[in-house]
């Protein structure tokens, strides 16, 4: 379809005041993009530059097959801490904008969850031989958010524990011991746990950050395992900790292996 009398003179007058993709979603696509542009070069009439930000929201529309809320890790919830939490446990991104977590299939119900609170609508992925659920898509906005959040690429050696805010400090640790922690009977008298992470740093700040916030007196570092031990009674601060004001998002099964030894308040 030719370009209208009329829009040829808002474009020749007006062609700075948008972005070509503007333009395209103000005429209600009734010419292709390139028809816009073609018509503006050629009577030497500038568009609107666009953005980095926008530039990057194009790209992973184009890029991704599936609908997702890309501005999902933008703004702090508890839901948000605990999916970070568990991303820093056990997540990836890689080639600027790929995204992902594994879990073990056993626990796909909180895959699906995962899927829920990003609004992503494309398939989780089944690995059979590895006993596996997968949860990858690209997204070139939340792999930026990751970054900015204190996450990187091949970050198992040298993550650093991000800045959260103290009212979701609980989420992110329990997002994170669901993905890399345990818990586990001693003697079937008494319940331990711990942490694991292959960098020292994220270990210490963890360890600070359940001192002042938990309460916890004890804790071991493991350097051949890198990993951080609790007895009984740490464990118990850390659960009641962790599993307060009742949260949505947790893994059963660690959740009832607390239980069975804590009263946790109703949690």
């Amino acid at each position: 379809m030719p370009i209208m009398p009329e829009h040829k003179e808002i474009l020749l007058t007006q062609s700075e005041s948008k972005t070509l993709p503007q333009w395209y979603e103000f005429f209600d696509s009734q010419y292709s993009k390139n028809q816009i542009y073609s018509f503006c070069y050629r009577n030497n009439r500038a568009i609107k530059k666009i953005s980095d930000e926008e530039r990057s929201k194009i790209q992973s529309q184009n890029a991704r097959k599936w609908r997702i809320n890309e501005d999902y890790f933008k703004t702090w919830t508890r839901n948000m801490a605990y999916m970070l939490g568990f991303w820093f446990a056990d997540g990836c991104i890689y080639g600027g904008k790929m995204f992902d977590i594994t879990i073990h299939r056993k626990d796909k119900y909180l895959i699906k969850r995962f899927a829920e609170e990003l609004e992503y609508e494309g398939p989780i992925i089944d690995f059979v031989d590895k006993q596996a659920a997968r949860l990858n898509f690209s997204c070139v906005v939340i792999y930026r958010d990751i970054i900015e959040l204190g996450g990187s690429e091949r970050k198992s050696l040298t993550c650093q524990f991000p800045h959260v805010p103290k009212e979701y400090l609980p989420d992110f640790i329990r997002g994170y011991f669901d993905g890399d922690g345990s818990v586990w009977d001693v003697k079937g008298k008494r319940v331990n746990c711990n942490f694991c992470c292959g960098s020292y740093d994220f270990l210490k700040t963890l360890w600070d950050t359940l001192k002042q916030e938990a309460g916890v007196e004890g804790g071991s570092y493991y350097a051949p395992s890198y990993s951080l031990t609790f007895g009984k009674r740490d464990s118990e601060k850390i659960a009641k900790y962790i599993y307060k004001d009742n949260p949505e998002l947790f893994l059963l099964r660690k959740k009832a292996k607390f239980e069975k030894y804590f009263d946790l308040g109703g949690n």
